[in-house]
């Protein structure tokens, strides 16, 4: 196990000769130019990193190196102390400010990783941004305030936020996605297992529904849009109890036998496309749920 520890701080505004700046850098243990730290970490099989930010932006990509980069470059006005940790195949980073109180662009840190493309992930950053791509594996995310934006990722997703949104594209696997008040979106999705449900903010889901494949959108008070392809073959069950439901699908009484003939009203629709493949199942408090063609 190897662990390192590293603060970054700004120089004292009265230091100004090169050698006084130069003996800061040492006492500090942090590098001589500019706030920048870069780490790597061999690894030899799927890896596991775990990072813990305050705030900033951590963007993910994968590279065909059997090793874990990590860049941490530190904006902020206070002192902050960036820990790294290996131990086998699992890494460890994580930020905390060193001046008391410190908070929100005073302790902004953005992260720039490179990750093999087998790799778990578990980050948490309060606010700031969240870029992940390439990344195939079980991803967990957490924020309060920031956005999460995942393209061609792949396996078992969980992400978890309060006024932050989602957007995923190209994703595969399984995704279960939780908002307050943030937008959650879909795009070519090939997953047979979403999970997605947000008080106040919007859901788009845009492609096709896999054959056996379960999805269950909700939405509170926000709005939920379905564009489906084609090749889509889906029971659907979508209610809006004080809202609305606009069908443009082309729906068959169920396949399943739930109800002999489609059921259509202002606030409730329910009936097969196709072979109803697939089970979609829409639920609103008082939002308008839209389910159109692509």
């Amino acid at each position: 196990m190897t662990m390192n520890r590293f603060s970054i701080s700004h120089l004292h505004a009265g230091c100004k000769t090169a050698l006084c700046a130069a003996a800061a850098a040492v006492v500090l243990g942090a590098p001589a130019f500019g706030h920048t730290l870069e780490k790597h970490f061999a690894v030899t099989s799927k890896p596991v990193i775990v990072l813990r930010n305050t705030s900033g932006r951590v963007e993910i990509k994968s590279w065909s190196k059997a090793e874990v980069m990590v860049i941490a470059d530190h904006t902020g006005k206070s002192n902050v102390d960036i820990e790294t940790e290996q131990a086998g195949e699992r890494i460890d980073v994580s930020t905390n400010a060193l001046d008391s109180g410190a908070k929100g662009a005073d302790v902004t840190t953005n992260f720039t990783l490179m990750v093999p493309e087998e790799s778990q992930l578990q980050i948490r950053t309060d606010s700031g941004s969240i870029v992940v791509e390439s990344v195939h594996g079980d991803l967990s995310f957490e924020t309060i305030a920031a956005d999460v934006n995942l393209q061609n990722v792949g396996g078992y997703l969980v992400v978890r936020t309060t006024d932050g949104s989602v957007v995923c594209t190209r994703c595969d696997g399984s995704i279960r996605a939780e908002s307050v008040s943030g937008n959650l979106q879909l795009f070519q999705p090939v997953m047979d297992r979403v999970t997605l449900h947000t008080t106040a903010g919007n859901i788009l889901f845009d492609g096709d529904f896999l054959k056996h494949g379960v999805y269950l959108l909700k939405s509170d008070t926000g709005n939920t849009d379905i564009r489906f392809g084609r090749a889509s073959s889906f029971d659907l069950t979508a209610t809006s109890m004080h809202g609305t439901v606009q069908n443009e699908a082309k729906l068959q009484p169920d396949k399943h036998k739930k109800f002999h003939l489609p059921r259509m009203s202002s606030g409730f629709v329910s009936g097969s496309v196709g072979d109803g493949n697939a089970k979609v199942e829409v639920i609103s408090v008082s939002g308008t749920i839209k389910i159109l063609n692509r």
